[in-house]
């Protein structure tokens, strides 16, 4: 027989081992790109109120606004005071490509009273702006 001749013939220097290894990694790749959501992470901590409605925008919004608990305010991702946001919000929506679909989410603590909110949504009703959102997170049933 002649089956060690034909397993004398390979070296160490062959990467056939190498092909399944290649393929797992591989595999591996993709399933985190699949499973896996990369979400960009908000410029403060933020704990958002509780709700019974469990429905999401179609779209992600066009401008963000973040209100901390210490009463902090981010405006994509920037450092604002809460004068300066109608102006940036007219801007933007001035130089969105489709004002129809155009929408601000706020995203704020949940420790925050509706009394310090107003001023930012005064902000975004002064700028004209129909649409808005105020993010929330599921209230979770205790049994």
């Amino acid at each position: 027989m002649k089956i060690g001749e034909k397993y004398a013939a390979r070296t160490a220097g062959d990467d056939d081992n190498m092909v399944p290894l290649i393929n797992v990694v591989f595999l591996m790749l993709v399933f985190f790109m699949v499973a896996g959501q990369i979400k960009k992470a908000d410029p403060i901590a933020v704990i958002p109120p509780q709700s019974i409605n469990d429905t999401r925008a179609q779209t992600d919004p066009n401008v963000v606004i973040v209100v901390g608990a210490a009463n902090e305010l981010y405006v994509d991702d920037q450092v604002f005071f809460i004068d300066d946001v109608q102006s940036y919000l007219e801007s933007q929506f001035a130089s969105s490509p489709n004002q129809e679909g155009f929408w601000v989410q706020i995203k704020a603590d949940g420790a925050i009273s509706l009394d310090k909110l107003r001023p930012v949504f005064d902000q975004v009703r002064l700028a004209g702006l129909k649409k808005v959102s105020l993010a929330t997170q599921l209230e979770r049933v205790k049994e």
